[in-house]
């Protein structure tokens, strides 16, 4: 007798989503709305995919769905659930005794639909060390799939447009630990949470569709954000989650909801949705009022670099009083200044002798902060130095180990390196004892903790170290992060931290998040100011070394603007300064005192990027900040000096209006308007960089 096979289906007002017993899969996410079946391709036995250790050999297999046991759909007034039984696994070697169970649930009113994965190991062979889940590949929105973009949270965000054929080219294969990978047919990026991924959601969309996959995971295990696609011969797009999660034989484990919504909105709505759920598990600490009214900082990595001596200790005041002079910079960001100068000899935190004693470095910090200035000093929070006299002894102790056993290793410039666990409570300690150090022995106001939202992290398979699971990398830099300001708040209460880069639970225990500038891979920082509006980025806009003539100017406007319009601190740095860089200073200096004029707006407003904005004219970028009693301001950043171009944005009413605008070149006054059917049209002023206040 032939078998039949059903199709499964829960469905709202928004969404439809289908599951094909044949195919053991997802066939259908519609959008309701617009009609679009967002799968144009479909895989069979491909819902997830899991990862398991041999108990005998230590060898890593995968493992795909086995035989269904059951499928239902229950149903009540509110909601619609699917539920999945796989009766166990296949490998390559054949079934494997691992039980799961999916379940996707929809409710009446909501765009987003909720998909869990239980799993029972019941084999005495297998642990299992790596989930993918939900996994759905063939996906791309409406006829055409050139215009969609996806929005992809690498540091403080990207934004592609195409990227089923832009991750394929060549900066994007050449990206270094964001690239494009090949699996047979397939194209792949995938990046780690929390650090390297700043959050725990994608969103992909065009004019009329949009696509939002999202992880709920309260325990913040690392995650792996995933994204796949055929290229251009088979033109599709992927996601998926990677949790390292170890589930040894007679254990289970419920994970936490997953969220993919069927959607006719763009991004902001995905921002919005992921912030509504991790503002239940976060709590923003309060930095020192004093650190809302700093727009800029003297960042001095000319200390010691690689054996070579460019300042010794004695010389920072007189750094000090020049960055005050010519920038008006009263932040001074020390780093290179440990034993062997930067990158190297981590993690002995101790100054370098050829430098300067401890005592002059004290005195140094003193004059400083004497003279209305004060102090961060960089320590890297991760890395430790093969070189370092206790590698043997600690470094080798302290490290992450893989599955296998193995130290994992990095380079930067010449400089070898392993990992450290974060999770691990002797590099705790240590980490946490050296920053009170910092500030108890150099009155120091900040700590910088270099690569700890930036770098990817990774599981951690040693059984001598004190984490419980292999996936804690983040518990442990939040552990860390918590320690260490409650205990130099003790000591000093005006006391904060810093990081490279950002991750949506770490921000919350520091002040400034240092965000890079590398235009080239489709950067899109309004993504993570957006999403969390009250965090602070410090933005490096310092001139570029090697552009070709003309373009260091050009590139740094880029930077300038893009800081400005974010609110963001400037990083500058004296030594990057050159002779003949006249025009670039005196750009560079209105810039610093424009960032200073808008700095009572930017403290007081929160930025909601280009909402209530209708239309923008091509070449110009506007950010909307709100303000309180009903006052708007907007940040606008016109490069090429345009003339005769006008933006409108909604208003309610036809209450009459002020509108006021100021530039970088110390232009201002007061600017016509026109006001129709709740929408007002405003001329954009004339200069490079300009604000209005509505």
């Amino acid at each position: 007798m032939e078998d039949l096979f059903m199709e499964y289906t829960i469905e709202n007002k928004f969404l439809k989503i289908a599951f094909d017993e044949e195919k053991a899969n997802i066939i259908s996410l519609k959008n309701n709305l617009t009609g679009d079946n967002y799968l144009k391709k479909t895989f069979f036995n491909s819902l997830f995919r899991i990862f398991c250790l041999t108990l005998e050999s230590n060898t890593k297999e995968e493992c795909f769905p086995g035989v269904i046991d059951e499928i239902k759909v229950l149903e009540d007034s509110e909601s619609q659930k699917l539920v999945i039984r796989f009766r166990n696994l296949n490998s390559q070697k054949g079934q494997v005794n691992i039980k799961v169970q999916i379940s996707i649930e929809i409710y009446r009113d909501d765009w987003e639909s909720l998909w869990y994965i239980n799993i029972k190991n019941e084999d005495p062979n297998y642990k299992v060390v790596e989930v993918l889940f939900p996994y759905l590949k063939g996906i791309y929105l409406g006829k055409d799939w050139t215009d969609d973009i996806i929005i992809y949270p690498h540091h403080a965000g990207e934004k592609t447009k195409n990227p089923i054929e832009e991750y394929l080219s060549e900066r994007f294969k050449n990206f270094w630990r964001a690239q494009t990978h090949q699996e047979g047919d397939i194209f792949y990026r995938e990046i780690n949470y929390c650090g390297l991924a700043s959050m725990q959601w994608i969103y992909y969309y065009d004019f009329e569709n949009g696509f939002y996959i999202s992880s709920y995971d309260d325990k913040f295990l690392i995650t792996g954000l995933r994204v796949e696609t055929g290229g251009l011969q088979d033109p599709w797009i992927g996601f998926g989650f990677r949790k390292y999660k170890l589930i040894l034989p007679n254990e289970s484990w419920y994970s936490s909801p997953y969220g993919i919504a069927i959607t006719n909105k763009d991004w902001h709505w995905g921002a919005r949705r992921y912030r509504n759920w991790i503002d239940n598990f976060i709590k923003i600490q309060k930095n020192p009022y004093y650190l809302k009214d700093e727009y800029v900082l003297n960042q001095c990595y000319n200390f010691k670099r690689d054996g070579v001596i460019y300042n010794r200790f004695e010389n920072i005041p007189s750094m000090f009083e020049e960055g005050k002079r010519e920038f008006e910079m009263r932040h001074m960001f020390i780093a290179a200044w440990n034993r062997m100068g930067f990158d190297q000899n981590y993690p002995e935190y101790h100054p370098d002798l050829e430098l300067g004693t401890p005592w002059e470095l004290y005195q140094s910090c003193s004059y400083i902060n004497q003279n209305g200035g004060f102090v961060t000093f960089y320590i890297n929070s991760r890395i430790f130095h093969v070189k370092s006299d206790f590698f043997e002894t600690l470094g080798g102790k302290w490290a992450i180990k893989n599955e296998n056993g193995k130290m994992i290793f990095e380079q930067y410039g010449p400089h070898k390196f392993v990992v450290n666990c974060p999770s691990n409570k002797d590099w705790q300690d240590f980490l946490i004892d050296m920053a009170c150090w910092l500030v108890k022995a150099y009155d120091a106001k900040g700590i910088y903790l270099d690569q700890l939202g930036s770098a990817e992290p990774f599981p951690c398979y040693d059984g001598n170290h004190t984490h419980q699971d292999i996936g804690e990398f983040n518990q442990g830099y939040l552990q860390i992060l918590e320690e260490i300001l409650t205990k130099i708040r003790e000591i000093d209460p005006e006391t904060f931290l810093m990081i490279e880069n950002c991750g949506d639970i770490y921000s919350s225990y520091v002040w400034g998040n240092l965000t890079w500038n590398g235009d080239p891979y489709d950067e899109f920082f309004n993504l993570f100011k957006y999403t969390f509006p009250e965090y602070t980025q410090v933005h490096m806009v310092n001139p570029k070394k090697d552009p070709q003539p003309g373009e260091r100017i050009e590139k740094l406007y880029k930077d300038v603007a893009r800081a400005i319009l974010l609110g963001a601190i400037f990083w500058i740095g004296m030594d990057k300064l050159k002779e003949n860089d006249e025009e670039l200073i005196v750009f560079l200096k209105r810039a610093v005192q424009f960032r200073k004029k808008i700095n009572p707006f930017i403290k007081e407003g929160i930025y909601v990027d280009d909402e209530d904005l209708l239309t923008i004219p091509e070449e110009i970028n506007i950010s909307h900040w709100r303000l309180n009693n009903r006052r708007d301001f907007f940040i606008i950043s016109n490069p090429k000096a345009l003339t005769n171009k006008f933006f409108e944005l909604y208003v309610k009413g036809n209450t009459p209006l002020e509108v006021f605008y100021s530039d970088i070149e110390g232009n201002e006054g007061k600017l016509d308007y026109k006001i129709s059917e709740e929408k007002i049209k405003i001329k954009v002023p004339k200069g490079k960089i300009s604000y209005i206040l509505l």
